[in-house]
C-alpha cells in the first residue's frame, strides 16, 4: 500500500482522499472516481496530455490507458484554508492499447475540501527518468 510520511489531521484526510481516488482508478469503481473529481478538474498526463474530469472517466473507462498498478510513495500534504496539495512519487503499470508499460512520476495533485469531501481540481505528473 501507499507509503506517507507519518501526517495527522487534516493533511492526513488529503492523503486519504489521494488513495481512495487511486484504488477507484485501478478498480474501474467509475461512481467513486466521479465523487472523488472535481467537476471542474483539469488532469495533465505525464505525456503533457489535458483532460477534462468528463474526458478523464471516459477514457479511463475505454482502457485508455487502464491503470493496473498505481503505488505512490515519498508523499508530503499540505493544507491552505479549504485547499490541499499533495507532493509524491508513484510507480505506474498501465496498458494502453495492448501494451503494458511501467514508469514512475513524480506528481502534483490539488485537492478542495467541497463539504464534507476533498475532491481533486487538478492533477499534474512528469515522469522521473
Amino acid at each position: 500500500m501507499a507509503t506517507t510520511t507519518q501526517t495527522t489531521g487534516v493533511e492526513a484526510d488529503v492523503l486519504r482522499a489521494d488513495d481512495r481516488r487511486f484504488e477507484a482508478m485501478k478498480k474501474g469503481d467509475w461512481a467513486a472516481l466521479d465523487a472523488a473529481l472535481a467537476d471542474d478538474l483539469i488532469y495533465v498526463h505525464s505525456t503533457a496530455r489535458q483532460e477534462s474530469k468528463a474526458e478523464h472517466i471516459a477514457n479511463l473507462r475505454g482502457g485508455k490507458p487502464h491503470y493496473r498498478g498505481i503505488a505512490p510513495r515519498d508523499r508530503r500534504a499540505r493544507v491552505v484554508g479549504s485547499v490541499g496539495v499533495v507532493n509524491g512519487v508513484s510507480d505506474m503499470h498501465v496498458e494502453r492499447d495492448g501494451k503494458e508499460n511501467r514508469f514512475t512520476v513524480r506528481y502534483l495533485a490539488v485537492y478542495a475540501k467541497t463539504g464534507a469531501d476533498w475532491r481533486m481540481i487538478a492533477w499534474q505528473s512528469t515522469k522521473q527518468e
